[in-house]
């Protein structure tokens, strides 16, 4: 390599390096200020870089907010598909849905700004449907695809993932950030809202679960009991 690309990979390096400063400091101010009281001044302050370098990356806060959020979206949020067949469809809905919850929870003031963002600017409502649709058309064709083999129920895959998809979202934002319906004690279990997300998703798509078929055995076993 010679002295000029070494001096050129510095530089890349370094401006990598100040964008990734950059993005962690405006995921911080987003999540403590939330989209509206979020300035340029203040993510600037928060990464310790001066206020014109904010522009060599970014063209103002909208835009730097949208990175934020693909950054979750795509690097936090990996969309789990139901699994196969062969596996356990109860622990794969409830290993994905687990996921989201704890990205959630991780980032609860973020998700409260992305609201904010999405009544405030056009563009971030846009990305945000765009970034939705393609996680819940991955579900969709995972649905249709469990569908073919005769494994889920028959149902509209698009429509119900779209429905599924927005149950989930608003139950975490609901539980997360506006605290209802709040735990014993106003302790919140992220397990507990696993566990209820992940049965209504099964009773969902599948129709029935494995303690419903118990209770039907166990209601035919005591109508065919001989009466005492």
């Amino acid at each position: 390599m010679s002295v000029d690309e070494s001096t050129l990979s510095a530089r890349q390096e370094q401006a990598a390096a100040t964008q990734r400063q950059l993005l962690a400091a405006a995921v911080a101010v987003f999540e403590e200020k939330g989209y509206q009281a979020t300035t340029v001044g203040a993510i600037t302050d928060r990464a310790n870089t001066a206020h014109g370098t904010f522009y060599l990356y970014f063209r103002n806060k909208e835009d730097a907010f949208c990175q934020v959020i693909e950054g979750v979206v795509l690097g936090e949020l990996a969309v789990e598909t139901l699994g196969s067949p062969a596996e356990d469809p109860r622990e794969a809905i409830e290993e994905s849905l687990r996921n989201f919850v704890a990205v959630y929870h991780r980032h609860e003031g973020l998700w409260r700004a992305l609201m904010e963002g999405m009544l405030a600017s056009p563009r971030v409502q846009q990305l945000w449907l765009d970034l939705r649709r393609d996680l819940v058309l991955q579900l969709s064709a995972a649905f249709e695809a469990q569908q073919a083999t005769g494994a889920l129920r028959p149902f509209a895959p698009t429509l119900v993932a779209h429905a599924l998809a927005a149950m989930t979202e608003w139950s975490a934002f609901t539980y997360f950030l506006l605290d209802e319906p709040g735990g014993p004690g106003g302790r919140r279990d992220p397990e507990a809202l696993v566990a209820t997300l992940s049965d209504l998703w099964y009773r969902s798509v599948y129709g029935r679960v494995p303690e419903d078929e118990a209770d039907a055995e166990a209601d035919a076993d005591d109508q065919s009991a001989p009466s005492a």
